[in-house]
C-alpha cells in the first residue's frame, strides 16, 4: 500500500448484497471480484487485501434471523514504522445512508402494512489481541493495525478479522416478498 495508498490516500472496497425475499431466500449477485490486494513497493512493504465470503452470497434470510452472516476478511500488514491506518465503514454503496439495512427494490409489490426495510448492524472484528473492534448500525471509524504481534517485531503494523452482518431476529410475516439489496462500504485511509 506505502507509496500507491499515500498518493490515493484511501482505498475503497464495496460489498453489494442483492437477494430475493420471496420464501424468504437471500441470493445475493457476486460482485466482479472476489479479491482485493493492494501492494506497496519496497524497501517498504505495504498489504491490505480483503476476501469477500463466497457463502455470504447465498442464504436463507429467514433461516439467518437472530445469527450473525460473514461478509468478508481482512488482512493488514506493514513494516513502515510510521504509518497509521484507519478502516471507515459506511451503509450504501457510495456510503450516502444513513444506516446498514436490506431495502426493498422499487419494482417489488409492497402491501399496505408491509415493511420494505429490514436494518442490520455491521460487526468488524480483530482476530488480533489488542485491536480494536467496533459495531453499529450506522456509519462508524477504526483503527487499524497493532505493533508487536506478528513475529514479535515491533516495526511491523499487523492486523486481521472478519467483516460481519449481525440480521436481528424478525417476524418474516411482516415482510413484502421482493428482491432486496444492501451494501457495507470501507474506505482504508492513511493517517
Amino acid at each position: 500500500m506505502g507509496n500507491a495508498i499515500r498518493q490515493l490516500k484511501r482505498a475503497m472496497i464495496c460489498f453489494l448484497l442483492l437477494g430475493g425475499f420471496s420464501s424468504f431466500a437471500l441470493t445475493a449477485s457476486p460482485l466482479p471480484f472476489d479479491r482485493i490486494e493492494v501492494l506497496g513497493q519496497m524497501p517498504v512493504t505495504e498489504v491490505f487485501r480483503v476476501i469477500q465470503n463466497q457463502n455470504a452470497l447465498n442464504f436463507n434470510l429467514a433461516d439467518s434471523r437472530n445469527s450473525i452472516v460473514q461478509v468478508g476478511t481482512y488482512t493488514l500488514i506493514s513494516n513502515n514504522s510510521g504509518s497509521q491506518f484507519k478502516m471507515v465503514i459506511r451503509p450504501g454503496e457510495f456510503g450516502e445512508k444513513l444506516r446498514f439495512s436490506f431495502v426493498l427494490d422499487e419494482e417489488e409489490p409492497l402491501l399496505p402494512g408491509q415493511l420494505s426495510e429490514l436494518p442490520f448492524s455491521v460487526r468488524v472484528a480483530s482476530d488480533v489481541s489488542r485491536a480494536v473492534s467496533v459495531a453499529g448500525s450506522e456509519a462508524m471509524e477504526k483503527d487499524l493495525g497493532v505493533r508487536g504481534v506478528y513475529a514479535n517485531n515491533d516495526t511491523i503494523l499487523y492486523e486481521t478479522g472478519s467483516i460481519l452482518a449481525e440480521i436481528p431476529d424478525f417476524n418474516p410475516d411482516q415482510y413484502a416478498t421482493g428482491w432486496y439489496s444492501a451494501a457495507i462500504q470501507l474506505s482504508i485511509e492513511v493517517l
